[in-house]
């Protein structure tokens, strides 16, 4: 099953997270899109900036803890053990640090950053990459 996944274009963390999620995504079954492109019909900008929100083809909505849940599922390479995150009250945490992953992506970013400059990771250049 094919999903669309809409992340904010603005967010460099979320950028991020979606680039390694594209490289991931060997049978493309996730559509990245621009929740900034969204026309508004389904979802207000408000909710969209607010947290993840993933459709599924047939018209299923997940949002927050949840998409990431079901974007991950998708990913071969991970798909096993994003099964850990189906367990009992895995979900109850899960939501708690989304939430708070959310909240401070902007400060994510900016320590990622600042290791990425001071180690000189994550480079092409280099060519270590750390997911």
């Amino acid at each position: 099953m094919r999903y669309r996944v809409l992340y904010d274009g603005n967010c460099s963390f979320c950028k991020w997270v979606k680039d390694h999620a594209e490289r991931l995504d060997k049978r493309h079954l996730l559509d990245f899109e621009k929740l900034q492109a969204d026309s508004g019909i389904y979802f207000n900008q408000i909710d969209l900036l607010r947290e993840l929100h993933v459709v599924s083809e047939n018209g299923r909505i997940y949002r927050g803890f949840s998409a990431i849940r079901r974007v991950l599922r998708t990913l071969p390479v991970i798909k096993w053990g994003a099964l850990l995150l189906y367990l009992p009250l895995v979900p109850i945490l899960g939501e708690w640090i989304y939430r708070l992953v959310a909240r401070n992506r902007g400060k994510i970013w900016r320590f990622i950053q600042k290791i990425r400059k001071t180690f000189q990771i994550f480079s092409r250049k280099n060519h270590v990459f750390l997911v």
